[in-house]
């Protein structure tokens, strides 16, 4: 009679022992004892902002930009000969916010004995990023030109200044407009505009 109560009992307390070494066996239940075994996602991260990252120090960034008395890469005017205008800069953030740049200017027209001027710039800046889209950029730099017409060559340095509105159209990719003035430092004139910059960086 005694022998088999033992065996009865051995019987019952069997499964819930494998129950709990089962339990014990397993980690993830020892971690968390109250965890449920579905998992659920969390909320979808945040896009970035077009304009998150843009003048963060180490950045490169170049630009294609008009000037005040040019245009945008290409145009013929109405009964005249066509000109050819290309001013690319190429700048780098030495700290957050603060740029270091080089700008390069080329304009040709074969008008009458043709037209050739080319410039070459140091500039430095200073960016602000005003919302996710918007920023504000504004450069100053001084530089030369040196223009051949009418079989004839001249040198000229010039001061200049532009500060241009962003807006960041994707990350990487911005679009400008705003105001510039140019001054020749040897006694030449001066040039205001309101120009426009395509940029991007990396």
């Amino acid at each position: 009679m005694l022998r088999k109560s033992i065996l009865a009992c051995a019987f019952v307390l069997l499964p819930s022992a494998a129950s709990a070494a089962k339990g014990a066996d397993d980690p993830s239940t020892e971690d968390a004892p109250f965890a449920s075994n579905t998992t659920k996602a969390g909320p979808a991260p945040f896009a970035a902002s077009p304009s998150a990252g843009f003048a963060a120090m180490g950045q490169w960034v170049l630009t294609m930009r008009t000037t005040g008395d040019e245009g945008f890469f290409f145009r013929k005017p109405s009964g005249g000969d066509w000109q050819l205008s290309l001013h690319p800069s190429l700048d780098y953030f030495i700290i957050n916010s603060v740029s270091l740049g080089a700008a390069f200017g080329y304009f040709h027209s074969p008008a009458e004995t043709g037209t050739t001027v080319v410039s070459l710039g140091g500039r430095a800046g200073f960016n602000l990023n005003i919302n996710d889209n918007l920023g504000f950029w504004p450069t100053v730099g001084v530089g030369f030109t040196f223009d051949s017409r009418d079989h004839g060559n001249d040198t000229t340095t010039f001061f200049g200044l532009f500060a241009p509105f962003l807006y960041h159209l994707v990350p990487h990719l911005f679009v400008g407009l705003g105001p510039s003035f140019s001054m020749q430092l040897d006694g030449g004139g001066k040039v205001y505009g309101v120009d426009f910059v395509l940029g991007g960086w990396l």
